[in-house]
């Protein structure tokens, strides 16, 4: 058994679903959990949708208090809905939560993704974005391996201030904004065991190296200001405005 999971690390993972199942991913996933499960617990609606980890939707979203809960992917995966995310077939503001989970950084089309997922949002609709922190030791891996094309390295890491300057020019606004995972880029645990002393001082001096970013943004819809037209004019006071009867030294019209 022992020589069977040594072998598979050693080829790669088929998905990123995968690899959060195996013993490496197991230690992120429970700090992601701790951090989003309170985020969750405060979303109310009736529709949500995670795009991307079909497989470990129903983990992450445990707490969630939306109604009814959606995955989607592509046909590789066991998800709800089959789609493109870039094309969703869904109505227009219709969806209280989005989750964005390690999609981002495996499409080629990120903008229309979060154009999207800006489409279907309800006005005040939230969107999670979970994905690798390309300014951390596992987007240093990623610099270095992405060209083996190996999961959980391949894919574009974005660093979350190019992902807000997106979001703003969408009309997002940004509510909160976490690093999550400090544990080293190592593939076997019987290594990470050793270094909870590494975990804890990056966690504690270098916050900025945390493996994750966990962005939390919602759709910011403007009120439309009525514009009044030149012609149209107010009386402030209606009728006409009495003369005063009495008074020293005033001239009056003849």
């Amino acid at each position: 058994m022992r020589l069977w999971k040594q072998t598979t690390e050693s080829k790669g993972f088929a998905s990123i679903d995968d690899w959060y199942l195996g013993e490496s991913g197991q230690f992120l996933l429970d700090e992601l959990e701790q951090r989003i499960s309170p985020i969750l617990a405060t979303t109310f609606g009736y529709y949500s949708l995670q795009i991307g980890c079909p497989g470990i939707a129903q983990r992450l979203q445990e707490s969630c208090r939306v109604k009814h809960q959606f995955t989607l992917d592509d046909l590789r995966l066991p998800a709800k809905i089959h789609a493109n995310p870039s094309m969703l077939p869904i109505a227009s503001d219709s969806v209280d939560l989005v989750i964005l989970m390690h999609h981002l950084s495996n499409t080629g089309e990120p903008h229309a993704v979060l154009r999207e997922a800006f489409r279907i949002l309800i006005p005040e609709g939230k969107l999670v974005i979970i994905d690798f922190n390309p300014t951390s030791l596992w987007g240093l891996r990623n610099f270095f391996q992405s060209w083996l094309e190996k999961v959980p390295f391949n894919g574009h890491f974005y660093t979350a201030r190019r992902i807000d300057d997106w979001m703003r020019l969408l009309g997002f606004d940004q509510h909160r904004f976490y690093r999550v995972g400090y544990m080293p880029p190592i593939q076997k645990p019987s290594i990470t065991r050793h270094l909870n002393w590494l975990e804890k001082g990056t966690r504690n001096w270098l916050p900025v190296l945390g493996a994750l970013n966990l962005l939390v943004y919602s759709k910011n819809i403007s009120p439309l200001t009525p514009v009044r037209h030149r012609w149209v004019t107010r009386k402030i006071l209606p009728g006409k405005i009495a003369r005063p009867s009495v008074g020293r030294g005033m001239k009056y019209d003849p």
